[in-house]
């Protein structure tokens, strides 16, 4: 049986579209970075990031703030929170069994995390 070259054309242009569309996700993009800082993970961390960003990032720093993250207990996930998309800035709630912690995004034109910033101890959603 001969391979169909329009079925690998179609799963091919089936995978660079899901690239694309991750991309352009603020959620997927801050939830797979939260999950590689919450892991210790510096490849999963940094996959998303510019070049720029990921000179920044250290092992240390990156180990610094897991343990940060795994004192507020078992990781549960991201909330949006309100953002500015015509700035390309996103605000999410990253909530923990002890806790919650801010996370904020830009990014680049091309889609890529060009700023990654988590700030602890941040007030309930319900709060503001």
């Amino acid at each position: 049986m001969r391979p169909n070259p329009v079925a690998y054309a179609a799963v091919a242009l089936a995978i660079a579209a899901y690239g694309c569309a991750h991309h352009d996700d603020p959620l997927a993009l801050a939830s797979d970075t939260t999950r590689g800082v919450y892991d210790a993970d510096y490849a999963k961390t940094t996959q998303h990031f510019d070049a720029a960003l990921k000179l920044q990032v250290t092992r240390a720093s990156l180990n610094a703030l897991s343990a940060q993250m795994h004192a507020y207990g078992a990781y549960r996930g991201l909330k949006q929170l309100p953002s500015e998309p015509d700035k390309a800035r996103y605000d999410f709630e990253a909530e923990f069994d002890k806790g919650a912690m801010l996370v904020q995004l830009r990014l680049d034109p091309n889609g890529m995390i060009g700023a990654y910033r988590v700030v602890p101890e941040v007030a309930s959603a319900a709060g503001r």
